[in-house]
């Protein structure tokens, strides 16, 4: 049964077959109507605006895999531009340590698909400013640090650290990469 009120084009009451009361107007039901109109749009803008919310996720990500190939390929030249400590840098001096962190690269980094093996996700949030104070190979003011974790594709293995900073004036750079979440002495 339903009862109109006002106007013959707006329905404020009815009781419906079961005896519930309904309180829908027609206004409402318009409104109702474009909503679900909108949707569309809605779900395309929150797409769009959720891709492109990465905060630079994605560039540090790629500098650690440039860095990360540049090192699989023993590129010294490549290697050192993207070595932003001194610590760092000495490690690589050594030709012990550097083998070591050829062949572990080698264990993380697909050189053929120039990507990692496992999946990467970057930490924009981590703050390594205070770590880092003192340890720079570059005197300039620090813009940006974050943190790029790379899960090791063997099981039972943990991840890679890859520290990475940003100076005014450079790119992206790695201070260190670490076997698992460890301190680093930088000074």
């Amino acid at each position: 049964m339903l009862k109109r009120k006002g106007r013959s084009s707006e329905y404020r009451w009815w009781i419906s077959g079961r005896g519930t009361l309904c309180v829908p107007s027609f206004e409402l039901y318009k409104l109702r109507r474009m909503a679900h109109a909108m949707y569309p749009y809605v779900v395309i803008f929150l797409c769009v605006a959720l891709a492109s919310c990465d905060r630079g996720a994605s560039e540090q990500v790629q500098a650690a895999e440039r860095f990360a190939d540049a090192v699989v390929r023993n590129d010294a030249g490549a290697r050192d531009s993207m070595i932003a400590t001194r610590i760092f840098k000495k490690y690589f001096a050594n030709p012990y340590v550097a083998s070591d962190y050829i062949g572990w690269m080698r264990s993380i980094y697909d050189i053929h698909n120039k990507k990692f093996f496992s999946t990467s996700r970057a930490d924009v949030d981590r703050d390594l400013k205070e770590e880092l104070q003192g340890g720079l190979l570059n005197d300039g003011e620090i813009e940006e640090t974050g943190m790029v974790r790379v899960k090791s594709p063997n099981e039972g293995e943990q991840s890679a650290f890859f520290w990475m900073v940003k100076q005014k004036g450079h790119h992206w750079a790695v201070a260190i990469i670490t076997k698992g979440e460890a301190a680093v002495n930088f000074r």
